[in-house]
């Protein structure tokens, strides 16, 4: 435990090969990833910017953070006070206060993979008297300047629709962030006004952001066939001027009153060696 000139008070930790700071003064957020010792892949809000924030006193602060699907004006409960954690070995346990608006408490266990990967167990547990159907959503805010590419399943032949995409109302296919081949979607972020978001339906194993030469990698589990959020799409990616969200989604569950979910993702970080290769 240290303190950082951007987050205050934080837990560091790293297996030899790559790192993540924990703030423990807000949260849950995991606000720093990276190769040990080197510039962090996620996005880092500016202390002075008022874009995505809210009256209430939400801010996106950037890294990464645990909601909860469908969108709604109650996921942004400020989360803005201490968080408790607890090390179990080789496990990191980080638990936020019970979310006042959704009736909620979220937890991540957080363990190193070997060299270059993190496992992030994320947990969701109803703390009201009502029965919830919600989703667990893993985002993840990465810095400006990347390309992010989502790739998708082929088959040949077939007469019925094969991929599935939700788009939102500011989104535009003609963007020119964005191009579509049969083989991926891959999205270039520019440092413009307008927005940009979609969902996909299932793609075809882990997505990929590359910037400033690292590739950061989110891989997650799939079930076809159970229902998700947001038109059934496991996948969601948004564009601002500011940065880039690399959005997981869990199936729809129904959380009786005491019950909890779980969403596991596991990321990894390459070197870009040249085009169409990493160490």
């Amino acid at each position: 435990m240290d303190g950082h000139l951007r987050f205050g008070e934080s837990l560091f930790a790293n297996n030899g090969t790559v790192e993540l700071m924990i703030p423990l003064t807000y949260g849950l957020r995991i606000s720093h990833f990276s190769f040990c010792e080197e510039e962090n892949v996620f996005y880092e809000q500016p202390e002075d910017r008022k874009a995505l924030t809210t009256e209430a006193g939400w801010n996106i602060r950037g890294g990464h953070r645990l909601w909860v699907a469908p969108e709604s004006e109650n996921v942004y409960y400020p989360d803005n006070e201490r968080i408790s954690y607890e090390v179990l070995g080789k496990e990191i346990i980080i638990c936020q206060k019970e979310d006042p608006w959704l009736h909620v408490k979220k937890s991540m266990r957080i363990s190193f993979e070997k060299d270059n990967g993190v496992r992030i167990l994320h947990q969701l547990q109803n703390t009201g008297s009502q029965k919830m159907k919600c989703s667990l959503w893993a985002i993840t805010a990465m810095a400006p300047g990347g390309i992010e590419q989502i790739p998708l399943a082929l088959r040949e032949g077939g007469m019925d629709p094969w991929h599935r995409i939700s788009l939102w109302d500011y989104t535009s296919l003609g963007d020119r962030r964005a191009a579509y081949t049969r083989e991926e979607i891959r999205l270039s972020h520019l440092a413009i006004d307008e927005k940009y978001k979609i969902g996909v339906g299932h793609p075809c194993g882990p997505i990929r952001y590359e910037n400033r030469g690292i590739v950061f990698e989110k891989d997650f589990s799939l079930e076809p066939g159970s229902p998700y959020p947001d038109g059934d799409v496991s996948y969601e990616t948004f564009l601002c001027k500011y940065m880039v969200e690399m959005e997981s989604l869990s199936p729809y569950t129904e959380l009786l009153p005491g019950e909890t979910r779980e969403h596991e993702e596991i990321w990894r970080l390459y070197r870009k060696k040249w085009e169409g290769e990493t160490i």
